[in-house]
């Protein structure tokens, strides 16, 4: 197999160019065809002044069989073939390289759409259809796309299509580019720039683009610092309108228009400045600063055959406040810690309402304080107090009449038991943050004790007292 370096090249007219095909093997000849059928036979041994191409390696016993052309022309461009004779087959070997004389294309050519009222001025928003052509490159042209000097790239480029010519190699290179129209587009240059080995610099082709729009809003009120009283100012604000726009001050309810002054003489409105690219300047001449002055809102109007805009200046003798410049990073971080103590305070209010965690045995204990149909009790296995909290449809309160009594009792003696939640002093889990316990209502000995009128209570005490063998509990009435 055949070694061949460089497989192709690009080469200016009137240049050298060498290439070299080589195998592992010793070669009997090195024979080089040029485009047009020209064929040159090569070797160390031959005259090296003679031709233009001449051989170039380490020589035939090396099996390199290179060449160099010498004072490239327009005729030497297209594929080279090599033949390598070798000593050990009876066939040649060949193998071919690309060269290309690089010839300058065309000028490059921009064609663009209409606009919507004619065929060069456009309004904003309007679609903008863009055509470049280079033509006739060998090799094919490199197109490249500018807003004055700003590239453009994205969606808005079409993929390239290239012409060829085969005849004479030369390529044609298209590319198409869709954009909508910004008012910052306005007074901007539209470039289609072709790059191309043969060009000593970039080709270029331009159109200055015509955007109209209407005056573009502002912040209003629009607020000035620095004045003085009793001094002269000027209040200045700068306008973005294609065409240019007419101006129109309202103080006070006096129209003052550009290049006037209002009635007191003392305030003048000069015309618009052209600051170039749909950019002006409007100004508003103070002889003498009053306090009424700062306590006026100045209505700038500005106006062209595209709309109309409305300005609100205040003016101020204090001086200008000094911004605070907070980067990205800083504001993201602030949002995201708002964010998190939110979260916080939102956990901590569904546990406190769910009564979750710590809140569990707090909320508990505060509805067996403020409910009047609780009973407490006091259980000491040591010191603590756990309180119980007793339903008042299961235990009714006692009465002083026998009747009442024996209707308590055989109300007992139906329930087998009486379910009775103690909430622990203790933060727990909410599966243990309640005990379960039995209050036997149906025991042989219950007597119910009635009392008087004025000793009636419907609280009652559970006095529990450890034991080894078995808990006790008796119950006491209190007052």
């Amino acid at each position: 197999m055949v070694d061949v370096s460089p497989k192709e090249a690009v080469v200016l007219p009137g240049r050298n160019v060498s290439f070299l095909c080589r195998v592992g093997v010793p070669l009997q000849y090195c024979r080089v065809e040029l485009p047009g059928s020209r064929s040159f036979n090569l070797n160390t041994k031959l005259s090296q002044t003679r031709n233009r191409v001449t051989y170039y390696g380490a020589g035939l016993s090396a099996g390199q069989c290179g060449f160099t052309i010498e004072q490239v022309t327009e005729e030497d461009n297209g594929k080279i073939k090599c033949y390598l004779g070798l000593e050990t087959e009876s066939q040649e070997a060949i193998d071919s390289v690309q060269l290309t004389v690089a010839k300058a294309p065309k000028s490059p050519e921009l064609d663009l759409s209409r606009g919507t009222d004619s065929l060069r001025v456009y309004k904003i928003h309007d679609v903008l259809q863009a055509s470049c052509v280079v033509r006739d490159g060998r090799p094919v042209a490199n197109i490249s796309w500018y807003l004055d000097d700003e590239p453009i790239v994205g969606d808005g480029l079409s993929m390239p299509t290239i012409i060829d010519f085969a005849k004479e190699d030369l390529h044609s290179k298209v590319q198409n580019l869709t954009r909508t129209l910004q008012p910052s587009d306005n007074g901007k240059l539209l470039k289609c720039v072709a790059s191309h080995p043969a060009l000593p610099e970039e080709s270029i082709a331009s159109r200055q683009l015509d955007v109209k729009y209407a005056p573009i809003p502002l912040t209003n009120p629009i607020d000035k610092f620095g004045f003085e009283l009793g001094k002269p100012g000027m209040i200045s604000i700068e306008i973005d309108a294609n065409p240019k726009p007419q101006i129109e001050w309202e103080i006070r309810g006096q129209k003052i228009r550009e290049g006037t002054i209002d009635n007191t003489g003392r305030i003048e409105a000069e015309s618009a400045q052209d600051l170039g690219r749909g950019h002006y300047v409007a100004n508003l001449r103070i002889a003498a600063i009053n306090k009424q002055d700062t306590e006026t809102q100045f209505i700038l109007t500005a106006y062209n055959d595209m709309g109309s805009q409305d300005y609100t200046v205040l003016i101020s003798t204090s001086a200008e406040p000094e911004g605070v410049d907070l980067g990205v990073g800083t504001i993201v971080l602030i949002v995201m810690s708002i964010l998190f103590v939110m979260v916080i305070v939102f956990v901590v209010i569904f546990a406190r309402v769910k009564g979750k965690w710590c809140f569990s045995g707090s909320s508990e204990a505060r509805n067996v304080a403020e409910s009047s149909d609780t009973e407490s009790a006091d259980a000491r296995p040591k010191e603590k107090r756990n309180i119980l909290k007793l339903s008042k449809q299961k235990l009714n309160i006692f009465k002083k009449n026998d009747k009442v009594g024996q209707e308590i009792a055989e109300e007992a003696r139906k329930m087998e038991t009486d379910e009775v939640k103690i909430p622990l002093d203790e933060c727990k889990d909410e599966k243990d943050g309640i005990v379960y316990a039995e209050l036997d209502l149906v025991s042989q000995n219950l007597r119910p004790v009635v009392r008087n009128d004025d000793d009636k209570t419907e609280y009652a005490e559970i006095v529990y007292t450890p034991s080894e063998d078995k808990d006790k509990k008796e119950e006491k009435s209190t007052g």
